[in-house]
């Protein structure tokens, strides 16, 4: 049954992320090392919010979602508009590379 745009398994008792919102994880956490890339990690902060936001959201089936997002969250600190970028640190860059990465593993 699909809940929270998570899928319960309650004979398993384990929460499962759809494949179509990994994609979309996978997706954004490529995005924003694709400008990390080509704007000396200089990133929009509205993307960074986008990727954080997505991976928390799954942190019922996946619980190291809070932790990969937390270097995302520290970059937008103090940041007044969604429009300003934002410097990454080379933690918060490495976790967006795992994020790329998503392993099946962590589903579930």
């Amino acid at each position: 049954k699909l809940h929270l745009g998570l899928w319960v398994d309650t004979v398993r008792g384990v929460f499962e992320i759809p494949e179509e919102r990994i994609a979309r994880i996978k997706a954004c956490a490529k995005q924003v090392l694709s400008e990390v890339c080509r704007h000396a990690r200089l990133v929009p902060a509205k993307l960074v919010a986008r990727l954080a936001g997505l991976s928390v959201c799954v942190s019922l089936a996946f619980s190291g979602a809070k932790l990969f997002a937390r270097e995302l969250y520290a970059s937008l600190k103090g940041k007044g508009s969604w429009a300003a970028k934002v410097r990454l640190s080379n933690q918060a860059v490495k976790d967006v590379k795992v994020l790329a990465a998503f392993p099946r593993r962590w589903n579930g």
